[in-house]
């Protein structure tokens, strides 16, 4: 047992651990965010995930992208070699089609109204290169089983119409709650395993190659599943 960790090295070790996720799924349709020779961080923030894609794939043309400014200035300022910039809270980005193999999101798809969340999976898809992949982390079913038994009061801002121990069972297959008004672009979103298998593929354009339920363990917010997808 470690005594007096500094947060640093949790902070590492939380962050690693939503990569060796990624790795892992991919690996099971033989690939490896190692193979990507030009990637895009949808939604990077202030770098967390993006300082250590970078390791993994040091060749790799690196880009981030994000809403807020002030995350985008302390990625430039803290990650040398990657390339930041901002992006609306709907399509388009400022890429060519097809610019990137490999292209990856943790915890955006978790807050996207139903119209946005189709219009950024169709924009992504647009930029993927033929043979690349994209992954995306979801919140599911299972996310309100596990705020429902581990971590109730955190189910209330998701805005439940149906008890959560109902949700599997009368809730819709695309839940989306606004917590601000103000932003109604975004808010907590769960997306039913069935939806993505339906609808993700054809949305997209894209191939879904593999899907990991309770990928990355997240308490007290349940779990993120983790969705491949890949142009042929």
């Amino acid at each position: 047992m470690r005594c007096g960790v500094p947060g640093a090295w949790l902070d590492e070790r939380y962050e690693m651990n939503h990569l060796q996720a990624f790795d892992a799924a991919l690996k099971k349709v033989g690939r490896s965010l190692g193979d990507a020779t030009s990637i895009l961080e949808f939604g990077c923030g202030r770098g967390r995930l993006s300082k250590h894609m970078m390791k993994l794939a040091p060749e790799a043309r690196f880009h981030g992208v994000d809403v807020l400014p002030g995350s985008l200035a302390h990625c430039r300022r803290t990650i040398p070699g990657g390339s930041f910039s901002l992006n609306g809270t709907t399509p388009p980005l400022d890429f060519p089609d097809e610019s990137f193999d490999l292209i990856y999101s943790y915890s955006v798809f978790t807050h996207l109204s139903e119209p946005n969340h189709k219009a950024w999976l169709r924009e992504l898809a647009r930029v993927l290169k033929p043979g690349g992949v994209m992954l995306h982390t979801t919140h599911s079913e299972e996310t309100i089983w596990r705020i429902a038994r581990y971590s109730r009061k955190n189910i209330v801002k998701y805005g439940l119409s149906v008890p959560p121990e109902n949700f599997d069972a009368e809730a819709p297959e695309y839940h989306y709650n606004v917590n601000n008004l103000a932003l109604p672009e975004y808010g907590v979103t769960v997306i039913r395993r069935s939806y993505i298998e339906n609808h993700w593929p054809a949305l997209s354009g894209l191939k879904l190659i593999a899907y990991v339920n309770s990928a990355i363990e997240t308490f007290p917010e349940g779990c993120h599943d983790l969705v491949v997808l890949a142009r042929e």
